[in-house]
């Protein structure tokens, strides 16, 4: 007899909610009562549920993995582009807040100091074989500087301008063979003329016309003296030259020498000051005769 479609729809319909019950029943009641029709279907729902499981699993790991992370991802990569712009902005700040100190630093040493000075720029850098810098050269030209005038920062001397173009000046640095710097031993007051060594690889300089009777020692302070020096070139007094690092002594010689490393970072100078008019003399200097009568008979130039 057939079936009408009704009752077949019903009859289906009546199958497909006793499975889930013919399968769920075995598995809830206790193992050791089962029965040979129990465990038949245990056994033929087992690989049904591992499907199920293998696939509920996969859905929850897909969705942990890569739809709920989308978002968290997002926000990662979010924070991430934020935490670059401020690191960046940080970077800009501590440049701007170094610049600071340094610009305010150059105005504190100029107001400290009797000489007129403008502030100049370093725009390039000459460099010897071993890359030691060996020339700088400045945004200052014609009309504002002039040969010979000293260079200077609060760290010490730099050298002098030995060349004006128009728009530019070439500094020759304090350690180079043709500048000579009167200076004096901070600790001793001992006199000397100071005479750069031009070596490719090390920032050096010599004491020269250093009587033998001074006792002067590798560690000393070199400052500039104040006095004028070769070609009128006049350095600003107590600045800093650089520091004794061995003394040379011959019995049978007048003079002794000592070699002297600047106490300036010539390859770090972006920024400088240009001596334009000297200091006047210093009217605390000793009279001729007193500075004889001194036991630290020195040098003037």
């Amino acid at each position: 007899m057939l079936l009408s479609k009704r009752t077949k729809e019903i009859v289906y319909s009546l199958i497909l909610l006793s499975l889930p019950v013919i399968f769920l029943f075995p598995n809830m009641k206790d193992p050791s009562k089962l029965n040979s029709f129990d465990r038949f279907i245990l056994k033929l729902s087992a690989p049904v549920q591992q499907s199920f499981i293998y696939m509920f699993r996969w859905g929850r790991r897909v969705w942990s993995d890569y739809i709920y992370l989308v978002d968290v991802k997002h926000e990662n990569d979010r924070l991430r582009l934020e935490n670059s712009v401020l690191r960046a902005n940080n970077a800009i700040l501590e440049i701007w807040a170094q610049r600071g100190k340094e610009v305010e630093a150059l105005l504190g040493f100029k107001e400290e100091r009797p000489s007129e000075m403008i502030a100049a720029r370093v725009v390039s850098r000459s460099l010897s074989p071993y890359y030691r810098v060996v020339r700088l050269r400045v945004d200052r030209g014609k009309g504002v500087v002039h040969v010979n005038d000293p260079v200077v920062t609060p760290a010490g001397v730099v050298g002098k301008i030995s060349r004006v173009y128009d728009d530019y000046a070439d500094v020759l640095l304090a350690v180079d063979p043709h500048v000579k710097i009167p200076v004096v031993v901070k600790r001793t007051g001992a006199e000397a003329l100071l005479v750069g060594l031009g070596d490719d690889k090390r920032y050096l300089a010599m004491l020269t016309y250093l009587r033998k009777e001074e006792e002067v020692k590798p560690g000393d302070l070199v400052v500039t003296s104040g006095l004028g020096g070769v070609e009128g070139v006049r350095y600003p007094p107590d600045l800093p030259v650089g520091r004794v690092v061995e003394v040379k002594r011959n019995p049978k010689q007048r003079f002794q020498t000592a070699v002297v490393e600047s106490t300036v970072d010539f390859a770090r100078i972006d920024k400088v000051l240009v001596v334009v008019v000297p200091p006047p003399p210093s009217s605390d200097r000793p009279s001729a005769e007193r500075q004889r009568s001194l036991p630290r008979a020195g040098l003037s130039f």
